[in-house]
C-alpha cells in the first residue's frame, strides 16, 4: 500500500454523505450522554477513499460501550500488563467516528491515539472529541489521525491496540508483520484487544502473539436495545447480544 502522509486532523464539517442512507439512525444513549455522532452502519463500498487499502476495509459499526470497558477491565485483570496503565497509548486502529477514543480517554492512559483511513471518519472523530469536550470522566489526552494503519510508525510507548474488526486477513497480516519489525529486538510491549475477531486465526497462526484470553462478552441490556434499533434499519447484519473477544500480546518469536 501506497505510503500516506499523517496529519493530525483539525475540527472539520463531516464530510461523508449520508443522503444515500433511507433513515437517519437512533440515536445511541452513549451519544445523548456526550453530545456526539457516533452510531450508524456505512457498508465498506461507502467508505472508499480511492487508497490501496481500500479493499481491505470492512463497515464502519461502532463498538457497544460496556463491550469494551469490560474488555478493558479484563485486560488489567486477567493478563497482568507489564506496565502501568499512565505508561501504555491506547491505539484504536481503525478509529470511525471515534467512540472507543473517548471510552477510552475515561482511563488514565498516556494517551489515546486514533488512526482512520477515511477522511471524512477522521474528519467526524475529531468534532466528536471536540463537542465531548474534557469533562471530569476524561483522563487521557486524545489524538486522532488521518493514514494508513499499516504505514504509520507505532508508539514508541506500551502500547495497546483496539482493533474492531478493521480490517480484512490480508491487513490483518501485514499489519502484524508491522508490529513484529517495530517490536523485534527492543523488548516493546504491545498488547492487542481484537472484537468481532473474526481473523483471530491470523494471530493464532503466528508464533510472535501469545493469545492471554479469548470469549464472548455481552453488552449491557442498554447497548444491547440500542444494537436492536440501529440493526433494524438495515437488512445485512443481526445483532446477537455479545461479541467474540480476544486478547493477544507480542512475545516475540520463539
Amino acid at each position: 500500500m501506497p505510503a500516506r502522509r499523517l496529519r493530525a486532523v483539525p475540527p472539520a464539517t463531516p464530510r461523508i454523505d449520508l443522503s444515500a442512507h433511507e433513515t437517519k439512525p437512533p440515536v445511541h444513549p452513549f451519544d445523548a450522554r456526550f453530545g456526539t455522532e457516533t452510531g450508524g452502519l456505512i457498508p465498506a463500498p461507502d467508505l472508499r477513499t480511492g487508497a490501496a487499502a481500500d479493499r481491505f476495509v470492512t463497515a464502519y459499526y461502532a463498538v457497544a460501550p460496556s463491550i469494551l470497558t469490560a474488555l478493558l477491565e479484563l485486560w488489567q485483570t486477567r493478563t497482568a500488563p507489564p506496565s502501568s496503565l499512565d505508561r501504555y497509548t491506547f491505539l484504536d486502529v481503525g478509529c470511525g467516528k471515534g467512540r472507543a477514543l473517548l471510552l477510552a480517554a475515561q482511563n488514565p492512559f498516556r494517551e489515546v491515539v486514533g488512526i482512520e483511513l477515511n477522511p471524512s471518519l477522521a474528519a467526524i472523530a475529531q468534532a466528536n472529541v471536540a463537542a465531548a469536550g474534557h469533562g471530569s470522566d476524561r483522563l487521557a489526552p486524545i489524538r486522532v489521525i488521518e493514514g494508513d494503519a499499516l504505514t504509520i510508525p507505532l508508539p514508541a510507548t506500551p502500547t495497546v491496540a483496539f482493533l474492531f474488526h478493521p480490517f480484512e486477513a490480508p491487513a490483518m497480516r501485514r499489519f502484524l508483520r508491522t508490529i513484529e519489525a517495530h517490536s523485534a529486538g527492543r523488548h516493546a510491549e504491545f498488547d492487542i484487544l481484537y472484537v468481532n475477531a473474526e481473523h483471530a486465526a491470523v494471530l493464532e497462526r503466528s508464533n510472535a502473539f501469545t493469545c492471554l484470553w479469548e470469549g464472548r462478552i455481552p453488552m449491557s441490556t442498554e447497548d444491547h436495545l440500542a444494537d436492536l434499533k440501529e440493526i433494524a434499519t438495515q437488512t445485512d447484519y443481526g445483532s446477537t447480544g455479545d461479541e467474540l473477544c480476544a486478547i493477544f500480546r507480542f512475545t516475540g518469536r520463539q
